[in-house]
C-alpha cells in the first residue's frame, strides 16, 4: 500500500499514542496501539444473510429453496424467522439423513423439507419457488451455466436468488490459489468476480444488489469464539505434519488445512466474501 519503507527511527520513535506521562516511546505507543486494535469494529455475523433474504419481503405465503442446504439448518432458520416454507436440497445422503432427524424434532420442522438433489438437477417443478439461497457452494460446481439455468427454471417470474460466495482478490497469488482449491474441492475459476458476474448475466439473471462482506463474517466468528483459532490450527498442522497426517488421514488433514487458510485469507484480504441478490425477469 505504500512505496516508501518505514525507517528504524520512525519505527522505534515516538508515535504520540502513549496517553500517560512516562508512556512516551515505543513501549507506551505499542501498548496504546494494541489497545486501539483490541476494540471491536462490530462486524456483522454470517446470519446477517437472513437480513438480505428478509429485505426481499419473504413471508408466510412464500416458499424458499436452500441449494446445498446440508442438514437443513438454514432452511429451519428461514422458516422460524419468516414463517415461510423452506426446502433444502443437498447431494450428500448423510446430510439429508441428519437433516431429517433435525426437522423431525424442530419446532418449525413442519415448514421444512429436505431432499436429495444438486444445483444442476433440482427436484422441483418449474416456477415453484419465490426465492432461492445458495451459500458458499458454487465453488464446487464445474460448469455454472446449467446450474444457473436450473435455478432460473424453478424460480417464479420475478423471483430472487441470494448468493453468498468467496472470491479472490489481487493479493491472492496464483500458486496459493492452486494449492488452496486443490485441498477444498474448489474450482479456481469460481473465485473470479468477473467470471461469476458474467456467468449469472449470461444465464439471464440481473444483478440487483451486491453487499461486499469482505472479512466481516470471519472477523465476527473469531471475536465471538464461534470459530476455532485458525492460525493455531495451521501452525500445528505444519509443525506436526507427519504425526497429524497419520492420526487424521490425508483427506481430513488437507481439508482442515485448506479450510483454516480459507478463513485466514479472508481475514488478511486475499479472499473476500460477497452477497449478491440476483433477479429472474
Amino acid at each position: 500500500m505504500w512505496s516508501n519503507p518505514v525507517s528504524v527511527e520512525a519505527m522505534y520513535g515516538d508515535w504520540g499514542l502513549g496517553a500517560d506521562e512516562g508512556e512516551a516511546g515505543v513501549d507506551g505507543d505499542f501498548e496504546a496501539a494494541v489497545e486501539i486494535l483490541a476494540r471491536s469494529l462490530d462486524p456483522r455475523p454470517s446470519k446477517s444473510i437472513f437480513d438480505t433474504i428478509g429485505a426481499l419481503g419473504i413471508g408466510a405465503g412464500d416458499t424458499v429453496l436452500d441449494i446445498g442446504g446440508r442438514d437443513g439448518l438454514h432452511a429451519l432458520a428461514m422458516a422460524g424467522r419468516f414463517g415461510c416454507r423452506a426446502v433444502a436440497v443437498d447431494p450428500v445422503e448423510a446430510n439429508v439423513t441428519r437433516g431429517l432427524e433435525l426437522i423431525a424434532h424442530h419446532e418449525h420442522g413442519h415448514l421444512v423439507e429436505i431432499r436429495i438433489g444438486t444445483i444442476e438437477q433440482i427436484p422441483a417443478e418449474d416456477g415453484v419457488y419465490d426465492a432461492a439461497l445458495s451459500r458458499d457452494m458454487l465453488g464446487h460446481i464445474a460448469d455454472p451455466a446449467p446450474a444457473f439455468a436450473e435455478c432460473l427454471r424453478v424460480l417464479r417470474p420475478g423471483g430472487a436468488m441470494v448468493v453468498h460466495e468467496v472470491f479472490a482478490t489481487a493479493l491472492l497469488e496464483p500458486e496459493e490459489e492452486r494449492r488452496l482449491c486443490a485441498d477444498i474441492a474448489t474450482y479456481p475459476e469460481r473465485l473470479s468476480v468477473a467470471g461469476f458476474e458474467s456467468d449469472v448475466q449470461s444465464a439471464g439473471f440481473s444483478i440487483e444488489s451486491l453487499d461486499l462482506i469482505g472479512s466481516e463474517w470471519s472477523e465476527a466468528s473469531q471475536e465471538s469464539g464461534a470459530a476455532p483459532n485458525y492460525l493455531l490450527q495451521v501452525s500445528r498442522l505444519r509443525r506436526a505434519r507427519e504425526r497429524l497426517l497419520e492420526e487424521l488421514g490425508e483427506v481430513p488433514y488437507r481439508v482442515m488445512y485448506g479450510n483454516a487458510l480459507w478463513s485466514i485469507y479472508q481475514l488478511i484480504g486475499k479472499l473476500e466474501s460477497r452477497v449478491y441478490v440476483l433477479r429472474k425477469p
